[in-house]
């Protein structure tokens, strides 16, 4: 399969005079993170919208959401769909530079990459009520926090990826929407309410001018935009199913995917209901093939240091050796995602597949 890092063009750069040099760019910039902004969580169903600072260069964005849920009824009986909490957030998109919703994922997803991205991470703020436990089964209202990371840079270190926000031509949106309540939750009896407050705080680094020139902008390698892109593919009763993968002018660094029989289900669909799962291109290559699926978890779970929650997979192209294994999209044709199960899934079946790309 073509690997690489050729496919890439000069975007998302200065208009005046530049000098890419990651090396000079860290000794002479510097580090900011802004004062959070905050603003009320949308209810149920509705979204926000709004512009991000033209400043410097933006590398990741931190969303705080802190509120609560109140039910109603005597006694409410509330169960929880596979999709909740961080689904919460049912879409983030990030839009700029030309570049329509290079980020558009859900809650779940920005979990999973963070996971995937950071071996070590451990969440100890995110807290939240569980099915079976108040409010859900006695009326009350109990307050949750959900901590999201919206990764701008492929890599926090270098910032490939990262957005040159420093220009009066850049216009860089974001827009965040929450999930129904039918979404997130199975109401037999009773009522469920969502309040809360957003914060959104962004990492920003300065961008110098070089010493020796001082007309020369200094920048790391912005060639390239980062691009985390959900998308669902129907499923049905098929015991086998190909979901043909996006090919763009770039380089696919992750693949993520889990599945949900219906709406309604409080689990996504488990590894045993899967026969095997294959990343195929062309008209039979087979590079990766994971039979069992258990094979998959369980090189998540070596990648990751944790297993990730069951129902959820994800193929690492860039967990040992980037350079190696990224696959360059325009160079395979007809690339898609094989799976076949033993379960057979239901007629409302559906999976949902994250390309996390570098693209020019």
């Amino acid at each position: 399969m073509p690997t690489g890092t050729g496919a890439v063009n000069l975007r998302n750069l200065p208009a005046t005079k530049f000098n890419i040099n990651p090396g000079l760019f860290n000794q002479l910039t510097s580090k900011t993170v802004f004062d959070p902004i905050s603003f009320g969580l949308p209810t149920f169903g509705n979204y926000i919208e709004n512009q991000l600072l033209q400043v410097g260069i933006v590398a990741s964005i931190r969303l705080i959401v802190s509120g609560s849920l109140t039910t109603t009824g005597a006694p409410p009986n509330i169960t929880t769909t596979a999709k909740y909490p961080w689904d919460i957030l049912a879409r983030v998109t990030v839009s700029g530079n030309g570049q329509n919703d290079f980020i558009s994922c859900s809650g779940w997803d920005l979990t999973i990459r963070k996971r995937a991205a950071n071996r070590a991470f451990v969440d100890t703020i995110s807290t939240f009520p569980v099915s079976g436990a108040s409010p859900f089964n006695v009326a009350a209202t109990i307050p949750f926090t959900l901590v999201y990371d919206i990764p701008i840079a492929m890599d926090d270190t270098t910032l490939i990826g990262a957005l040159y926000a420093q220009s009066e031509a850049t216009n860089l949106t974001y827009r965040i929407q929450t999930a129904t309540s039918a979404d997130l939750f199975n109401i037999v009896a009773g009522t469920i309410a969502m309040t809360g407050t957003i914060f959104l705080e962004e990492t920003i680094y300065e961008v110098p001018y070089d010493p020796q020139h001082p007309d020369t902008l200094v920048i790391p390698d912005l060639t390239v935009l980062h691009g985390l892109v959900g998308n669902d593919q129907a499923v049905g009763a098929q015991a086998k199913i190909d979901t043909n993968l996006y090919r763009i002018q770039g380089q696919l660094e992750r693949l993520i995917f889990r599945q949900q029989n219906a709406q309604a289900d409080t689990t996504f669909y488990p590894t045993s209901s899967y026969n095997y799962a294959q990343l195929l291109y062309g008209s039979n290559q087979t590079p990766y093939t994971f039979n069992p699926l258990t094979q998959l978890r369980a090189r998540n779970n070596s990648d990751y240091r944790v297993a990730l929650p069951d129902g959820h997979f994800v193929i690492d192209f860039v967990s040992e050796n980037p350079a190696r294994d990224q696959v360059l999209l325009e160079g395979v044709t007809n690339l898609r995602l094989q799976t076949s199960y033993s379960v057979l899934p239901a007629a409302t079946a559906s999976l949902h597949f994250v390309q996390e790309t570098l693209f020019a």
